[in-house]
């Protein structure tokens, strides 16, 4: 049965048959099977030392009180369990001389516990085998017999996903009874058990596309490429997991949308499923971990629609939003793999990306009609609307050989089929600065009703302004990143980072030094910035206007250079084509 497994497998899939060839040696198979076995004794002794025993030579205290004791204090007792403990977990025995504990409580410390650590294991080793295994095959030139063989990127692609951490789904995998029977004997329904592993899978899905689109455009960065991508991977769970085992799940700003991409945002479906008191879990609660509290899951709203009070409709929402970009990472995975010198998406393609974009995040910032949680809302919303146009402006700005090749082609067209405009917004390798311009537009369409109809009272002005220069400042990184691009530095990619960086941080350190007593004083620095609308209020609508009247020119100086270069360069390859023809004749 196994030949026939494999030999459908190579026929099917060569390039996951070759990573699976290549990697089921049985001393991996060996060192896989023994860290995660090992693993899970070390877990299951851990939690079985947190029981209560009597043991001799303790302090009264840790005899006294423990997290999994159901028993209450005795009569007459007049005294406060000690932190963390609640008088409700004070141990006693029973008549058999066994402590009586809340083992369900205890089985899903087990599962929360395994299931955290499944989702670093796979998406953080994951990110860093899958970028390693491309900057390996990059090194050693492999990736070019790759990209020639015959078959589809989409296979080879998936054969890289599903072969390279291949040993990882060992691991994992032999978790897998460990952690069902955790989440069975805390009384989680088998369903909802079944349903997390599935996002899990699809949050894989996401994290490896991401990590081989990372690793196909940062060839330059060597050694350091897989250290950086799943560097940012750990960053990103971390802090995710922070808040969502702090139950903070809505924080009622477009932050919320990040929570979409973390698959451990459905475990408080799963801990409320046990119908045990949020108090007594003390994370990952549904509804907050109090009254008081409104940051729980159930309180996140979309366009002040609740879709996460139900488990299958708040699912659904998140793999749906996983679909929506995996497929967009698909396409730009499609066009760079066999090609390393096209965009990542075509122009056309960023516009719809745009638009989704712009209809998603919209949606978690207006969760309040509180005019002051809008507005920190709206500033929110830059900052998400900066990361955006820069992932956007690195994947549609073609560097110098893409854009000689368009200026050649266009001169070897007829003079009527030339059209320009048509080309700046959706040629392939044309520069980027139309179609960026185009998509701030797209952006600006979704969001300025929205701050016209909700209710931001005297913010309202603040807002528009600091969308406006918002809008100006990305268009200025896309028109100055496109014009480094045309370099003939064979470190441009470099340079460009460096100088947009220091562009986008430069204003917040001056603001951060010299601002902190007087804010008035560097708010100008602001205007140039995310900060924007934050520095609205300490400026006026002169200094707004002049701000905004000096980045357009910047940008208008930056593009008439870069078309001065393009004509250069269009002149001198319709130069050397002419002379090759000439020769051409003259030698015939």
């Amino acid at each position: 049965m196994i030949p026939k497994l494999i030999e459908r497998i190579s026929e099917s899939n060569p390039q996951l048959f070759r990573e699976l060839k290549g990697r089921s040696k049985p001393r991996n198979l060996i060192i896989a099977s023994g860290i995660s076995l090992v693993g899970q004794l070390l877990v299951y002794l851990y939690y079985r030392a947190t029981l209560p025993a009597d043991r001799v030579n303790m302090s009264p205290r840790i005899e006294t009180f423990n997290r999994y004791c159901l028993g209450n204090p005795p009569a007459g007792w007049s005294g406060y369990a000690p932190y963390p403990y609640s008088n409700d977990n004070y141990c006693v025995k029973d008549l058999l001389g066994h402590w009586m504990l809340n083992w369900q409580l205890w089985w899903l410390d087990i599962f929360t516990c395994l299931s955290l650590v499944a989702i670093f294991a796979l998406l953080v080793a994951g990110s860093y085998m899958l970028i390693a295994d491309l900057s390996r095959e990059e090194r050693r030139g492999t990736l070019n017999f790759i990209r020639l063989s015959p078959q589809s990127a989409k296979s080879i692609l998936w054969g890289k996903m599903l072969g390279v951490p291949v040993m990882l789904y060992l691991a994992v995998g032999l978790v897998v009874p460990l952690h069902l029977a955790a989440g069975l004997s805390a009384r989680i329904p088998l369903e909802l058990i079944v349903c997390f592993y599935g996002v899990l899978a699809v949050g894989c899905a996401f994290f490896y596309s991401a990590s081989l689109l990372f690793g196909l455009v940062t060839t330059g960065l060597g050694g350091f490429q897989p250290w950086l991508g799943s560097g940012v991977v750990l960053f990103f769970l971390s802090g995710m997991t922070g808040f969502v085992m702090s139950n903070v799940l809505a924080t009622h700003t477009p932050f919320d949308w990040l929570a979409l991409l973390y698959p451990g945002t459905i475990l408080p479906y799963l801990i409320h499923a046990t119908f045990l008191p949020p108090r007594t879990v003390g994370y990952l609660a549904l509804e907050g971990s109090s009254s008081w509290n409104s940051e729980g899951l159930v309180n996140l709203h979309w366009y002040g629609q609740s879709l996460w009070l139900n488990v299958w409709t708040g699912t659904s929402f998140i793999l749906i939003n996983y679909a929506v970009w995996i497929y967009w990472l698909g396409q730009g995975l499609k066009r760079r793999f066999h090609n390393p010198l096209a965009t990542l998406w075509s122009k056309g393609q960023s516009y719809i990306i745009s638009g989704s974009f712009a209809a998603i995040v919209l949606g978690f910032t207006l969760q309040t009609t509180r005019y002051y949680r809008l507005f920190d809302s709206y500033y929110l919303l830059q900052v998400f609307t900066l990361f955006f146009f820069l992932i956007l402006i690195a994947g549609l700005s073609p560097e110098r050989q893409a854009l000689q090749d368009w200026v050649r082609y266009r001169h070897q067209m007829s003079r009527d089929r030339r059209n320009l405009a048509k080309e700046l917004i959706w040629g392939e390798n044309s520069p980027s600065t139309v179609a960026i311009a185009l998509n701030l537009f797209i952006f600006a369409a979704f969001i300025t009703p929205s701050i016209w109809l909700f209710p931001l009272e005297e913010n309202k002005t603040r807002v528009i302004a600091g969308l406006l220069l918002n809008i100006s400042t990305i268009l200025m990184y896309a028109a100055i990143a496109q014009f480094i691009l045309m370099m003939k530095s064979q470190k441009r990619t470099v340079w460009a980072s460096t100088i947009i960086t220091a562009m986008i941080f430069f204003p917040l350190g001056i603001m951060t030094l010299f601002g902190s007593s007087e804010p008035a004083r560097t708010a100008i620095f602001g205007l140039f910035s995310v900060a924007s609308v934050w520095a609205v209020e300490y400026t006026s609508m002169t200094a707004v206007c002049l701000s905004i009247l000096g980045q357009w020119l910047a940008i208008a100086l930056v593009s008439f250079q870069m078309t001065r270069q393009l004509r250069k360069a269009g002149q001198s390859e319709t130069q050397a084509l002419l002379c090759d023809r000439q020769r051409a004749i003259v030698g015939s």
